[in-house]
């Protein structure tokens, strides 16, 4: 029996964005099949072709869909017309589902436009989602069942609307002091560039509550040359929820960014906006330090976060006001080491433990489901985490930190074919567990190929495990894909030759852990900005999105 969505207590932040996946197998299969019950009651059916979209009364919806949002159950129409004489035209091509390798159904993007004006579309869109035929067998002789298939269909409809301004008073956190929370491990503070303006920054000038205090206060940021900079420790507390070499603060804006030593943040890119629903609500400078008096870069980065001051809408700012918005900012700062890992790790803290005692550092599993994160909190493993605590526990079968890691056939599958969970954003940034296999090449001919030398991992001053960089390409491609991947194995030295069996030697030398990436180019171009406004969206799930789709919509709201 399907679970009544009005029945359901959903907490705040939910909402009904299935997969497109999700939307085929769970519910449009399981519909036409009639065998078995839909998930929810989140899908209604109605002859949504009959209606122009502004009669579809999708406000009914915004309880546990996204804003502006709804899904249907309907019966596709020749022309796809309504009774007004509005037409859905297709403004893309069909995009297959995918389900492990397998096309199980195809999605349409189409472009709603009004009767009597067939030049200029509205701001309604919709995507369409059909089963796949070939799914039935040629021989089947049940004909409703194969009208079924080839009528039968689901709607996702949406309203961009171009004026969607937030209400920014209304949002209101209780703020929670970051030491307080039992983060699990590997789970760091990595807001997204959205979540930076509009839960942080935009409250902090309006003196609203924060969702943390992971930001450090005030500190004179450009007062400092950046070594000095406390982003690993404030006092004698580690800063656990930062990952290595990072720090967020809030700091005020000076001219020409000059420390007191005479170093100097140089701009090394264009300005870019962060979106917010469909407007600009701020923007984001990237920065380079050079030291008083060299020509040189250095290896620390920033990257400065503003609110766009003509998205706040205040009649008459007092002065107060108006200086906050034009000099406050948020800023993120890096050190890139050129030796990466190999032992960034091995700081003083860590190099005055104990070495490993596997045997005895044991966990209590938590399932990932069950976990409620603060904004900004994701899945970022350290490399010494993800050897120490994920990899040797595995293989060791001892219970794990978190259930985020999941169990796969890594190298039988594209990247782009990898079973990413629904906390997943794309560009995609996940980790496996899997067998490593030779050639590291798949069913499709793609294939892995080395990019760089084994890194070390330390722990203190031992070696526990090794990294390594890959490229994808696709089958019968010279030139490689954007998919990056790291695979972490463990040093086999940590396992006395004479204490391992043969199954625990297969298992030392064949598990590892795949960390893979899907790296975008950042593209961005004043002229872009319009048009940027009109295609980007807070809860964009570009994931249902045409390829078309996705080339507009690079600078997504919610940019890691």
């Amino acid at each position: 029996m399907a679970i009544s969505i009005e029945d359901l207590k959903i907490p705040v932040g939910y909402r009904f964005a299935p997969k497109d996946s999700t939307v085929i197998t769970l519910y449009l299969i399981r519909k036409i099949l009639n065998n078995r019950p839909l998930p929810t009651t989140a899908i209604k059916e109605i002859v949504f072709y009959n209606f122009d979209p502004d009669q579809l009364q999708i406000d009914e919806f915004s309880a546990y869909c996204r804003h502006n949002e709804a899904y249907f159950f309907t019966r596709v129409v020749p022309g796809r017309s309504t009774m007004s004489g509005g037409q859905w035209k297709v403004s893309g091509p069909d995009v297959p589902v995918m389900v492990v390798g397998q096309v199980v159904g195809f999605k349409t993007c189409f472009v709603f436009y009004s009767a009597g004006d067939q030049k200029n579309s509205t701001n309604w869109t919709m995507f369409e989602y059909r089963v796949n035929p070939a799914l039935i067998p040629a021989n089947s002789t049940n004909e409703i069942l194969k009208s079924k298939i080839n009528t039968f269909v689901i709607c996702k409809v949406r309203y961009r609307d171009d004026k969607n301004k937030m209400d920014w008073n209304n949002q209101t956190f209780q703020t929670i002091s970051i030491e307080d929370v039992k983060v699990p491990l590997g789970f760091r503070f990595v807001p997204t560039h959205t979540e930076l303006i509009r839960h942080y920054l935009n409250n902090k000038i309006w003196d609203e509550p924060l969702p943390s205090t992971a930001i450090m206060e005030y500190i004179g940021f450009y007062d400092i040359d950046p070594d000095q900079l406390p982003i690993r420790y404030v006092g004698d507390q580690f800063l656990a929820y930062y990952r290595d070499k990072e720090g967020y603060g809030f700091t005020q804006v000076v001219p020409g960014r000059t420390t007191k030593s005479g170093g100097h943040w140089k701009v090394s890119g264009p300005e870019v906006p962060v979106m917010g629903g469909y407007a600009v609500i701020g923007f984001k400078t990237n920065f380079v330090y050079y030291s008083a008096r060299e020509e040189k870069s250095t290896n620390w980065t920033m990257c400065q976060y503003r609110v766009n001051p003509d998205h706040i809408a205040v009649a008459a700012p007092n002065v107060t006001l108006k200086r906050k918005i034009d000099t406050l900012v948020i800023c993120k700062v890096k050190y890139k080491d050129d030796a990466e890992n190999s032992s960034s790790e091995s700081d003083s803290s860590e190099k005055n433990e104990k070495k490993k005692d596997w045997n005895n550092h044991t966990f209590q599993t938590i399932s990932t489901e069950d976990l409620e994160l603060l904004p900004g909190f994701r899945f970022r493993l350290k490399d010494p985490e993800v050897i120490r605590d994920y990899l040797i526990n595995k293989i060791l079968n001892r219970p794990l930190p978190t259930t985020t890691i999941k169990d796969i056939v890594f190298y039988d599958i594209d990247p782009e074919l990898l079973p990413f969970g629904d906390d997943i954003e794309y560009p995609a940034d996940a980790y496996f567990f899997t067998q490593v296999v030779e050639g590291r090449t798949t069913r499709t001919g793609g294939r892995w190929k080395a990019s760089g030398p084994d890194v070390s991992i330390m722990h203190g001053d031992q070696v526990i495990g090794f990294k390594s960089h890959f490229v994808f390409y696709s089958a019968g491609e010279e030139k490689s894909s954007n998919w990056t991947m790291y695979e972490y194995r463990v040093n086999p030295g940590l396992f006395p030759a004479e204490s391992t069996n043969e199954t625990l030697k297969s298992k030392i030398d064949t598990i590892v852990i795949c960390n893979v990436h899907y790296k975008e180019e950042e593209r961005f171009s004043p002229s872009q900005s319009v048009q940027n406004q009109e295609t980007m969206g807070n809860e964009t799930d570009t994931s249902s999105r045409s390829p078309s789709d996705q080339s507009e919509i690079s600078k997504s709201d919610d940019q890691s």
